[in-house]
């Protein structure tokens, strides 16, 4: 499955994780971008927060992400998974390799689920994982719901009666598996993270620190000393998370002359589709504030060849891929802009000059 991503409209994949119960054969679906170590931990996760409990054994994919290494008798996990398994009380024994008899009801679910996903969903577009996810939730809610073909009841009923008061309840804090890396301090004095950018202090710039991701938060460290914490930015690329305490004074102070008000104002004298564009500028982050760099970068724009037509234009075309265009779209539009072609020239034929009507009704064509 696929979905557009929110600032360009390109075709994003998406990969499924698909969690079954044994007995019940209640299911969980969830679309992740990546199949990377944080979204295998965060499905499990989600998974066992949906169930409202785990299961004493589970059984997964001999997928390299959890199991470091495969092997018929003695497979080794991965430290973080095994992290997992211990945190919720559940034991990991891997399905042996090509052998989908070790996990039958997962099979059956994933092929159950994925002709019926593909039946309700495929015509739709979605904008965003979230908006992917939402579709997928409710798509596995009337699944679960559904009566079974060969059994008395559904996978809902059957699960809240027989099987989730034998879970093993979930431990009071969520399990969060912890990223850490090392990120270089730019002129910019942002750091990035999986191609988004996330500010420091402007004294640290071209330091090299220590970060500290997990699913939802973006930590960076100088030793042991936190010296920014951020929201974490999911499925999307090119952002700007800014902290106004971060900026150079100089940068602060330029900052402070302005308002959405009067960004607006500056948009209105370009035209609608600029004003369309810096009010999705404005509303696309948290807190305002962080989105007056962009804005400013769409007004230099207006100052290069072309002026304020090129600018006007580009955001007509900006809007027409996405509702809400960011100043990455816009700039990379404006990069490949051409102007509209001129008006065409009447052709003079043979002739080398052409006589107005007054010509001839002067005289002026008697020999």
């Amino acid at each position: 499955m696929s979905f557009a991503d929110p600032l360009t409209g390109a075709a994003t994949e998406a990969w499924l994780f698909v969690a079954a119960l044994s007995f019940s054969a209640f299911t969980y679906v969830e679309a992740f971008t990546d199949m990377t170590l944080v979204s295998w931990i965060d499905a499990h996760v989600h998974a066992f927060e949906a169930f409202g409990g785990t299961a004493r054994l589970l059984v997964p994919d001999n997928l390299r992400t959890g199991v470091s290494r495969a092997d018929r008798y003695e497979p080794a996990l991965n430290p973080a998974y095994a992290g997992l398994a211990e945190h919720y009380g559940t034991a990991i024994i891997p399905a042996r390799v090509k052998r989908p008899r070790d996990k039958p009801v997962v099979e059956g679910s994933v092929r159950f689920v994925a002709n019926q996903v593909a039946a309700v969903l495929r015509d739709r577009r979605f904008v965003g994982l979230a908006e992917l996810n939402e579709a997928l939730f409710d798509v596995v809610e009337a699944i679960n719901a559904r009566p079974f073909q060969k059994r008395e009841d559904s996978r809902q009923i059957v699960f809240l009666r027989d099987e989730q008061p034998l879970l093993h309840p979930l431990p009071p804090v969520r399990f969060e598996l912890a990223d850490l890396r090392k990120a270089k301090a730019g002129p910019n004095y942002h750091i990035q993270v999986d191609r988004n950018f996330y500010s420091v202090p402007s004294t640290l710039i071209g330091q090299s620190l220590d970060v500290r991701l997990t699913s939802g938060t973006v930590e960076v460290f100088v030793g042991t000393e936190r010296v920014a914490c951020h929201v974490r930015f999911k499925g999307v690329r090119g952002r700007y998370a800014t902290v106004a305490e971060h900026m150079p004074a100089g940068h602060r102070h330029r900052l402070a002359d302005w308002s959405p008000a009067r960004f607006e104002q500056w948009a209105a004298t370009i035209g609608p589709n600029t004003m369309a564009s810096i009010q999705a500028i404005l509303a696309s982050r948290t807190i305002v504030e962080q989105s007056y760099r962009s804005c400013l970068g769409v007004m230099a724009l207006a100052k290069r060849q072309g002026g304020a037509a090129r600018l006007e234009d580009t955001c007509g075309r900006a809007l027409g891929a996405t509702p809400a265009p960011s100043y990455t779209l816009i700039k990379k539009l404006w990069a490949t802009w051409e102007p509209a072609d001129p008006p065409p020239v009447a052709s003079l034929g043979d002739a080398g000059f052409v006589r107005g009507a007054d010509y001839y009704g002067q005289g002026g064509g008697q020999s």
